[in-house]
């Protein structure tokens, strides 16, 4: 039983000490301001134009 300690407190270190460290992007980015741009002009929704009501028929008159 002796002989097996060292190899495996050896082993043990390793293994704890492999696990260490930091691997890849663990922590956020800095979250930016949401900035309020308005649209161009260019693509601003124009209103729907209307057409011009029809004449108005009498019928049989």
């Amino acid at each position: 039983m002796r002989r097996y300690t060292l190899p495996a407190a050896l082993l043990l270190t390793f293994g704890l000490l492999a696990g260490c460290g930091q691997k890849g992007p663990l922590y956020l980015p800095p979250a930016q301001p949401a900035v309020a741009t308005p649209a161009p002009a260019a693509s601003a929704v124009k209103p729907a134009s209307v057409a011009p009501a029809p004449a108005a028929t009498t019928l049989g008159g």
